[in-house]
């Protein structure tokens, strides 16, 4: 009965010995992400939210487009010239569904979509950004009139998710997307 005692305690002691060795387990790979100096954000978060906030536009991004780009134009009378899918001698309805008004519409949703997507691979982001700038001369203009049509439909979409954060995360998205459209294209607008 000794020996059968004594076996116990020899593994106890080992078990112990175990527990106090401390386990190293890797560190998670969210721990490991940084912000590229270039992006507005200070840290990894902000992108995460702000992925995640974007997923639900995502959804409905053709409607979500579309809503946007009408509302805009309705705002602002003198950008309709171009856009010339958007005729006002015709219904609302009828303009939402032309091809040529949905493609308008996704042209910026479509940017903001491509740069969400690659904040971590900033240079595609950037490149995305130039290519639009370059190829459509008033984006600049537009943009800066859009601030208030598009952060008021996101925040429509997200509800009660569109809080203070979310609402400054797309802040700084849009304004880092118009400095850097502005840096392609001279300042020009």
């Amino acid at each position: 009965m000794g020996a059968l005692k004594s076996k116990f305690k020899g593994s106890k002691s080992k078990s112990s010995q175990k527990a106090k060795t401390k386990i190293h387990l890797p560190e998670s790979s969210s721990a490991k992400k940084t912000v590229d100096p270039r992006l507005p954000f200070q840290t990894y978060r902000q992108i995460f939210s702000l992925r995640n906030a974007w997923k639900a536009v995502t959804r409905s991004m053709e409607e979500t487009a579309k809503e946007n780009l009408m509302r805009f134009l309705k705002k602002h009378e003198q950008y309709a010239e171009y856009f010339p899918s958007y005729d006002t001698n015709k219904s609302e309805e009828d303009i939402k569904d032309s091809f040529e008004f949905e493609n308008d519409a996704l042209e910026i949703f479509g940017l903001f979509d491509d740069v969400v997507n690659n904040l971590e691979e900033v240079d595609k982001a950037l490149v995305e950004i130039s290519h639009v700038f370059s190829t459509n001369e008033k984006i600049s203009e537009i943009l800066k009139a859009m601030d208030s049509t598009f952060m008021g439909l996101l925040s429509e979409i997200l509800g009660d998710r569109y809080t203070e954060t979310t609402e400054e995360n797309f802040r700084l998205l849009y304004d880092f997307v118009l400095t850097e459209g502005e840096k392609c294209i001279g300042g020009k607008s």
